[in-house]
């Protein structure tokens, strides 16, 4: 469930702030549409590289290679002029199709058959619950902290999902 609420999260914390990410980076309105179109279109683009790393390196390492991104990305996001906004946006896309993908198999492979409803409907329920608490929460952050520090917050997120992947396939 910490997968789901990183695979929305980093798309929809801009969407809330996107007045003071242009003001800030001087960003056009065909750069700010980006920050929510860009990742969608990944989700398309990126689909046969998530198939062939779950092919190649399996669905755990893929779920791990997709928080990393996520995670780099956010970071990256947080950090720069446009085209580092941009850039960060990117790799969050293509990182968000790796768990996309690897998640549901993980599902149809890991739980009993009879589950698998409950199993799906929970993490798409996770990833709607994660857009809404982000949504929510960002520009009151961003009162406080700053735009950047708002979106970066996110990560904090991944990074725990991240480190729960990480020790589980040490184990």
């Amino acid at each position: 469930m910490v997968v789901a609420l990183s695979l929305r999260a980093p798309i929809i914390a801009p969407t809330a702030v996107i007045p003071d990410i242009t003001a800030d980076t001087g960003l056009s309105a065909v750069g700010a549409g980006l920050l929510t179109g860009l990742p969608v279109l990944l989700f398309a683009l990126a689909t046969p590289l998530a198939t062939r790393s779950i092919r190649r390196f399996g669905p755990e390492a893929t779920i791990i290679l997709c928080l990393a991104g996520v995670l780099a990305g956010t970071v990256i996001r947080s950090l720069g002029p446009a085209w580092v906004v941009l850039a960060g946006t990117i790799l969050i896309g293509a990182a968000m199709t790796l768990g996309n993908i690897a998640v549901p198999v993980l599902i149809r492979r890991d739980v009993p058959f009879n589950r698998i409803s409950a199993a799906t409907g929970a993490y798409s329920a996770t990833m709607n619950i994660g857009s809404m608490a982000t949504l929510l929460g960002t520009a009151p952050l961003a009162a406080v902290v700053g735009w950047r520090w708002a979106i970066a917050a996110w990560g904090m997120v991944t990074a725990a999902g991240l480190a729960y992947w990480l020790l589980r396939q040490r184990h």
